[in-house]
């Protein structure tokens, strides 16, 4: 059996139901495995640790029969979990996640088009292995968007999906954070916007081609939009986010 940490955060998907999001790669074993043996594995158990707003930690067991839904081009490493969980010993009055970001707080399609530029700053927070091990605490970094974010950005001259690259280390444990712009510019001044949620850490460049191994200092993400599409498609999203 095998272990292993990752990062996730929880949006809502309308009418304030909780959906847990991360990467494919997390929670499926047979997708892009490292290691052959991991093409005979399947998830087993997932733990969803969290910390609500009074500063106390929840673990809670997801359930078995849990959905967990993927987007319909497979090389979109996202996946969008149903927050179901296992509540025995677990008082009512605790069983509840902490949220992370309203729908309304996902970039779309016309963010990327008019309104994300390249070096445009991002920060992320995730639990690679420099995180707080005894307060048991994600560590924040920042970084700029790489590419045009307009484009879908490829490492080895082959479609990968709805890809941004940005400037930033992310190692293991860093999967599946949350890639957040913070607001540019002021009310009224042109070229300003809000800050959004506008993707899902997935990996880095490696200094040669590929990714993984040695750290380029260029990592990349995958697009809120996935999280729309996915939503979307599964009847999951009941609003439509907005840009400006």
């Amino acid at each position: 059996m095998e272990r292993g940490t990752a990062t996730g955060f929880v949006i809502e998907g309308g009418s304030s139901v909780p959906w847990l999001v991360t990467n494919r790669h997390v929670v499926d074993p047979t997708y892009r495995p490292s290691d052959d043996k991991f093409l005979k594995y399947k998830l087993h158990e997932l733990q969803v640790t969290g910390r609500r707003a009074n500063d106390t930690i929840y673990t809670f067991r997801l359930h078995p029969d849990a959905k967990i839904f993927f987007h319909d081009d497979a090389e979109n490493d996202v996946a969008v979990i149903e927050c179901r969980f296992i509540w025995e010993g677990v008082p009512e009055e605790l069983r509840k996640l902490h949220w992370h970001f309203g729908h309304d707080q996902l970039a779309n399609l016309a963010t990327f088009e008019q309104s994300m530029r390249a070096f445009d700053l991002v920060c992320y927070s995730g639990f690679p292995n420099e995180h707080d091990k005894l307060g048991l605490r994600p560590i924040v970094r920042s970084g700029h968007i790489a590419s045009d974010p307009r484009f879908d950005y490829t490492w080895d001259k082959q479609y990968r999906g709805q890809c941004v690259a940005y400037e930033g280390f992310s190692k293991g444990g860093s999967s599946g954070s949350p890639i957040y712009a913070p607001p540019r510019g002021a009310t009224n001044i042109a070229g300003s916007r809000h800050g959004f949620l506008v993707g899902v850490n997935a990996g880095h460049i490696k200094s040669k081609e590929g990714f993984g191994g040695a750290h380029s200092g260029v990592s990349f993400f995958y697009k809120s939009t996935v999280i729309i599409e996915i939503m979307k498609s599964n009847g999951l999203l009941k609003f439509t986010a907005t840009s400006s």
